[in-house]
């Protein structure tokens, strides 16, 4: 008997099954720590929670950097930030600067930043320690630099123009952190398993954020205790966080994923469809439905066979939804609704949206011809050639303009544009090469999942502010650093596999022997 056990200890599926139970436990373990500190929040004050939590995590980021790089993932994916929620307390002191939430003078630092770079500082300096610093720069490595590059020249620029220091920082911090997030990818996330923890963090962090949004719909909103004010309700980008985890699940019944995953997921990702209805966000909403769309193509070079089963469907159903709720205003036309709003805007809400867009764009466009080369730099204000309606409540109304993807243009000139679209646009290419020639499933899905993240990213950031706010930026930088790495994570594992068989097979035969 003891050489069955001893001998089976070194099988394969041994050991994956060890990696399944753990992953499970750990997730269980998560979900459950998320519904302790939700319901701490409620039940205590907010700083006794931070000094519960705080030390915690410095201790675990100071033993293990990639630690720090998962909590900051956690983050983005679960809390918005904005929302009066109670539950989404924690993000708003996490995603607003210390100045705004605790009125500290002078403390424009935001704690989800300042966690960043603590990352980031403990990596290098074990590294330093350890005399052993094995940068990795990634597929994406040389194109990142050069767009950090062009990052510092664009700050120096505004600066050397008469830019405000405070408005220059705070207009590129974001994008700095973006850069920052990539490397701490490339460089921490090193095994199959670490990416299988990523894929396990969206499934339950944007899960928990999903069923969180129904309950604010039905507990909070409905009985008016968070005001009127529907921007106050749901953030704007939460339907993009929502759309990563409906991919994340079409992803794993096309490659396959863990079986409690498999099980959970249509449920999961049903809720997150309601969740994204009843955010009435039409921004997001046309980025999922585009992200959708370009996966169910994709698959044409990947997977025909998912392609039929699932593409042919989807089309049936698209086919008969648009007619059906093209004139609905309710919950299940949202959808419709963001489709006909591209074209025209029954609703007045978004007719008055789409006017104040298009004005602003004049003014956008009018400062780019102004410079178009290296840009007008952070912290100066682009040019008013129309007057827009008054929303001066937004501090950097006139510095940040809601068409995200011409303000990297308008800031730093077509060379950063053009730097900032090689990411992107490579991270696409790169992730539809790596879902098809990749073998391993978590692999594969983590592509798959992160063409279609940069692709819901890139559709909501030409309408709205994105990229000039925490969590888009640090998903994208975490999703480009970790696809940067992909084939040679499946290199590094395939090598260390054959290089540990003779040493695995030769301490199972001294079992035997020995037990013999």
């Amino acid at each position: 008997m003891s050489v069955g056990l001893n001998a089976r200890q070194f099988t394969t599926a041994w050991i994956d099954g060890t990696r399944r139970r753990r992953e499970l436990v750990v997730a269980v373990l998560g979900i459950v720590a998320s519904l302790l500190m939700s319901r701490l929040v409620l039940a205590i004050d907010i700083a006794a929670l931070a000094a519960i939590v705080i030390p915690v995590a410095l201790i675990a980021i100071g033993l293990k950097p990639r630690l720090g790089l998962y909590l900051i993932f956690a983050i983005v994916l679960f809390f918005d930030g904005i929302s009066l929620d109670p539950f989404m307390l924690p993000g708003r002191y996490i995603s607003f600067s210390l100045q705004t939430t605790l009125h500290l003078t002078g403390a424009i630092l935001i704690p989800l930043e300042m966690l960043v770079l603590l990352t980031a500082c403990v990596w290098l300096a074990q590294a330093t320690m350890r005399r052993q610093i094995a940068f990795r720069g990634g597929a994406f490595g040389r194109t990142i630099l050069l767009f950090a590059g062009v990052l510092v020249f664009a700050v120096v620029r505004g600066l050397a123009s008469g830019a405000n220091f405070n408005y220059s920082f705070w207009e590129s911090r974001f994008l700095f952190g973006m850069v920052l997030a990539y490397v701490l990818a490339a460089n921490t996330v090193r095994t199959r398993a670490h990416v299988r923890t990523l894929t396990t963090l969206i499934f339950v962090g944007v899960g928990l954020s999903a069923i969180e949004a129904v309950f604010r719909k039905f507990a909070l909103i409905n009985n008016g205790l968070l005001g009127a004010a529907q921007e106050n309700w749901f953030s704007h980008e939460d339907v993009v966080i929502w759309g990563v985890l409906l991919v994340l699940v079409f992803a794993q019944s096309v490659f396959g994923a863990p079986r409690w995953q498999r099980i959970l997921g249509p449920m999961i990702a049903l809720i997150a469809v309601f969740a994204m209805l009843v955010s009435e966000r039409r921004a997001g909403l046309i980025a999922v439905l585009i992200a959708l769309a370009l996966f169910t193509f994709a698959l044409v070079k990947i997977n025909r066979k998912a392609f039929f089963l699932i593409g042919t469907p989807a089309i049936i159903v698209v086919a008969i939804y648009l007619p059906l709720f093209w004139n609905n205003a309710g919950t299940m036309g949202q959808f419709a609704r963001a489709v006909r709003s591209i074209s025209s805007s029954a609703d007045a809400r978004d007719a008055a949206s789409n006017a104040w867009r298009d004005l602003e764009a004049i003014n956008v466009r009018a400062t780019i011809a102004s410079d178009p080369l290296i840009g007008i730099g952070f912290g100066r204000p682009f040019l008013q050639v129309v007057t827009v309606p008054d929303i001066s409540f937004f501090e950097f109304w006139n510095y940040e303009s809601h068409h995200n993807i011409l303000w990297v243009w308008m800031k730093t000139g077509a060379f950063g544009f053009i730097c900032f679209f090689m990411l992107m646009f490579g991270g696409i290419a790169r992730s539809v090469w790596l879902a098809k020639s990749l073998h391993e499933r978590e692999l594969k899905v983590f592509a798959i999942v992160s063409m279609s993240t940069i692709v819901m990213a890139l559709v909501y950031c030409y309408v709205d502010l994105g990229l000039s706010a925490t969590r888009i930026p640090l998903l994208i930088g975490v999703v480009l650093g970790t696809l940067g790495v992909l084939d040679r994570i499946q290199q590094e594992d395939s090598a260390q596999a054959v290089a540990s068989a003779p040493a695995t097979n030769y301490a199972a035969l001294r079992t035997i022997r020995f037990a013999s």
